[in-house]
């Protein structure tokens, strides 16, 4: 667990999978803890790494000012993927220094109705932490220029905080996911699309077979070797 919260993103989702069923796991739950025991042991050079090269990849064709710290934040959700109550699985990874400075993956409280749903209620918790991470850079003397970078592979979900009016199909969404909107519009967060297979924050939501898994790390600026 203090691995998944501190230094290994790429362990937070089989974490909170098994953590669920901590108090009494069965054979096959216990199984999957070992390997996952097994798996940190196996790769315990790889951890949290931050360059000026990796910041500025994930800054895209803008570049940075050189010196200047640059947050950026991904966010995804896997829709209906709990099969026991079909909720969806959420997570987020922020970047500063091109590097893993925040993330989570979380089961959501809330049933979506459409992945659009899931995908906009994850956007809230990520922009609730870029939030938190820009006043604090402010305060460290790295005050961020323009709204911080979200990128999200769900099309829908961005249209959908850009809209400036209430849609009908969304007003049984809590007043709360709407903040984002909100957010978006004081220049807080720009919404970025990107794709599933360039997404990193991927893997906060589901399990990814070895070569996806790796690739995600990697997109984070996670130190592989």
């Amino acid at each position: 667990m203090y691995a998944a919260v501190h230094t290994r993103p790429d362990a937070a989702f089989a974490t909170g999978q098994l953590a669920r069923v901590v108090q009494c796991p069965n054979e096959e739950q216990a199984a999957a803890g070992e390997r996952v025991a097994k798996y940190l042991g196996q790769t315990a050079t790889v951890g949290l790494q931050y360059s000026a090269a990796a910041q500025r990849r994930q800054k895209g064709a803008d570049g940075v000012e050189p010196g200047r710290l640059f947050l950026t934040a991904f966010s995804d959700a896997s829709w209906a993927s709990e099969p026991e109550d079909m909720t969806s699985v959420e997570g987020f990874i922020c970047c500063v220094g091109g590097g893993p400075t925040a993330w989570e993956s979380k089961k959501q409280v809330d049933q979506a109705l459409s992945s659009v749903e899931s995908e906009y209620m994850a956007l809230f918790r990520a922009i609730r932490e870029v939030v938190w991470q820009r006043r604090l850079l402010a305060e460290l003397g790295e005050e961020q220029q323009g709204p911080t970078p979200l990128y999200c592979d769900s099309q829908g979900a961005i249209a959908l905080a850009k809209n400036p009016v209430l849609h009908g199909l969304t007003k049984h969404m809590k007043v709360k996911w709407h903040w984002v909107r909100s957010m978006v519009t004081a220049g807080e967060v720009e919404l970025h699309y990107v794709k599933t297979t360039a997404q990193p924050a991927d893997m906060m939501t589901k399990r990814l077979v070895e070569q996806q898994h790796w690739k995600c790390c990697k997109l984070a600026g996670m130190a592989l070797n």
